[in-house]
Formats: C-alpha cells, sequence, structure tokens
C-alpha cells in the first residue's frame, strides 16, 4: 500500500509512495494515518511529481501544505469535515503540480477493459453514479479525479475511496462490495472491491448534466466534448497549461465516444450506460 508509519506517539509522520508520487503527513497521530488510508490507493505514473509535504497542526485547527519547504497553502480545518477538507486540497494540489499527465473534475470506471469518464459539476451526481455502475459490474477507477495519459491515451487509476455522502448513499441505493476505510463529518470513505489493476484506455466520456426524472441522451461530437471540458475544472485550468491541455484532451477524445446524459438522478442511468460500454467492447459481440 506504500504507507509507513510510526506507531503510538503523539505526532506521527506517515510516509506515502503513491505511485511515482512521495507524500508526508505529520500531526497527530490519528489523523495522519487516517488522511494517509484515505489517500493510500491514489497512483501516479508517468511523471514524477514533487514531494509534497501536509503538516496538521497538535488542535487539528489547521494545516499547511508545502512543496520543498514552500508553504504553498494554510488553511483552518472545520471541526465537521476535515478530513474531506484535507483530501480535496491534497488532490488539488497534485493537479497543480502535474506537467505531462492532464486532469479533470470527474470519476471513472473501466468495464471489460475500456475506461468511462464521468464529468459533472460538484452535486451532479458523479458519485452515485460511479457506485451504482461499479455495484452492478463495472470496475472502479476514480471518484472526484481523473488522470489521463495523453501520450498512451488512457486513464490512470486514482482509487481513493468514493467520498459517501448521506444523499449519495441515498441516490445510489445499495453501495458496492467493499469497506468502509474511514468516517468523518456524515461522510464515508468507501474502497469498492472491484478496482483497475492498472490504466484502462479512454473510451467513453459522458458529461451529466440537470434535467428530468427521466434520462436523456445525446452524441457530442469530439469539439462539443473538448468545449465541454474546457467548462470544467481540468487541466485548462492553469495557464501554462492550456495548449498542452488542448493539444492532449483532443487527442485522447479523437478514440473515444462521447455523450450528455440529462437527468435528475444519474445513478437511474447506469444499467443503461453499463449495457452501452458492454456492447462497445469486442467481448460484447
Amino acid at each position: 500500500m506504500g504507507v509507513r508509519a510510526r506507531a503510538v506517539g503523539v505526532t506521527a509522520p506517515v510516509h506515502l509512495t503513491l505511485g511515482d508520487w512521495g507524500v508526508q503527513i505529520s500531526g497527530p497521530e490519528s489523523a495522519a494515518t487516517t488522511l494517509a488510508t484515505v489517500l493510500a490507493g491514489l497512483r501516479v505514473y508517468g511523471e514524477t511529481p514533487a514531494a509534497f509535504e501536509i503538516a496538521i497542526s497538535p488542535d487539528l485547527g489547521s494545516a499547511t501544505g508545502s512543496v520543498e519547504m514552500r508553504p504553498l497553502w494554510t488553511i483552518a480545518l472545520p471541526s465537521s469535515g476535515w478530513l474531506g477538507t484535507l483530501v480535496g486540497h491534497t488532490i488539488a494540489t497534485l493537479a497543480t503540480l502535474l506537467t505531462r499527465l492532464l486532469f479533470v473534475h470527474a470519476g471513472a470506471v473501466s468495464v471489460d477493459g475500456r475506461g468511462c469518464v464521468v464529468i459533472g459539476e460538484s452535486g451532479a451526481g458523479k458519485t452515485s453514479l460511479i457506485a451504482s455502475l461499479t455495484r452492478l459490474g463495472a470496475r472502479y477507477v476514480s471518484d472526484d479525479l481523473a488522470l489521463l495519459d495523453p501520450g498512451a491515451g488512457t486513464i490512470v487509476p486514482v482509487t481513493v475511496p468514493l467520498a459517501v455522502k448521506v444523499w449519495t448513499a441515498r441516490a445510489a441505493g445499495t453501495l458496492p462490495p467493499g469497506r468502509e476505510v474511514a468516517s468523518e463529518g456524515g461522510t464515508r470513505y468507501w474502497l469498492p472491491d472491484a478496482v483497475a489493476a492498472g490504466p484502462v484506455p479512454a473510451a467513453e466520456f459522458v458529461f451529466l448534466r440537470p434535467g428530468g426524472r427521466v434520462p436523456r441522451t445525446r452524441a457530442l461530437t469530439r469539439a462539443g466534448a473538448l468545449l465541454a471540458l474546457a467548462r470544467h475544472t481540468s487541466s485548462f485550468a492553469h495557464r501554462h497549461r492550456v495548449e498542452d491541455a488542448f493539444i492532449g484532451f483532443a487527442r485522447i477524445l479523437t478514440a473515444a465516444q462521447c455523450l450528455a446524459v440529462e437527468s435528475r438522478s444519474p445513478a437511474a442511468f447506469a444499467p443503461a450506460m453499463l449495457a452501452r460500454l458492454r456492447a462497445a467492447s469486442p467481448q460484447g459481440h
């Protein structure tokens, strides 16, 4: 798993080897090890971002993120929800450190070896849809961050547990087989048993949009999908990466199907979406 920590102590440095990315967490032992457990499934391959350090204050009231002894941010931690705050800031920091891999705020699954990226605004239903797809037989790739290798045309797994809030669980229904690795502030961090073993081809991009009770779908052109990607949090958000993000995303989309799904409850679309992915797979013919 790449996690190493001292067994007992007031503070405990925890060193994570997340593929090619090194992260160190210091602070109260229980907080440091809990954060490390949630982050342990994150893997970065294809480039080596600068090593990252997270220092949590003894009272769990604040935290600082640093690269090469240079503070990038200092934040106040809420008494309820501190874990989600730190997970979010760690993932956001990784996104800023990438120079070759592309990222998008999205979830992803793999079906018969073909990857599907699910993109939508916060609250659009990504997590409930990813959970439903995984319960129905897909393999889990990521929940909140999709890493894409533009050279290989693949999705790199980021198997940080699903962040399941009360309304997410209600929308998803039964969670996929797996285990709860942590819970805090009303959020359960659920790691499915069925996870992708490695990078998978980026075969489909699904863009979630608000809609009615019955899901409606329509195909998107590659140009339309590229414009839609640019409107979401992605590598396009970093000024120094706009050009290579445009080239990289355009290259990946050339070999992918793109679909817009309008629905009030995207999880309800999971059976049809899974059937679509399987039908398009060479194994499905």
